[in-house]
């Protein structure tokens, strides 16, 4: 077994939404949400995303609309699609303290 290196741990997620350019808020492509932590999450998409890129991820939780701003930091293979694996940058995110309380408390 691999000892996990993160500082915080992943939880598994099954979410489909849409992936948003930063900027022009457009549709880019839909994606699945797989996996979230405090600091970042991964993403299963056909969209093509390049390391460094920046995208946002829009959906409702508990009746809230966040907002996560993802930097692409790791490419892989994943189940369907292209695995994207992503950090949180926390200045361009929307209720991202209530996200981060909502995977603490509610996700197992």
């Amino acid at each position: 077994m691999v000892d996990e290196k993160r500082a915080f741990p992943r939880k598994a997620v099954s979410l489909s939404t849409n992936i948003l350019d930063t900027e022009t808020k457009s549709v880019l492509g839909e994606c699945i949400l797989t996996d979230v932590s405090k600091n970042g999450f991964a993403i299963e998409s056909e969209v093509i995303l390049s390391i460094g890129q920046k995208f946002d991820l829009q959906f409702t939780i508990l009746n809230k609309t966040v907002l996560l701003t993802g930097e692409v930091v790791r490419v892989d293979n994943g189940f369907f699609f292209i695995l994207y694996g992503s950090k949180i940058v926390d200045e361009y995110c929307k209720n991202l303290e209530f996200f981060r309380k909502y995977i603490d408390y509610s996700l197992v």
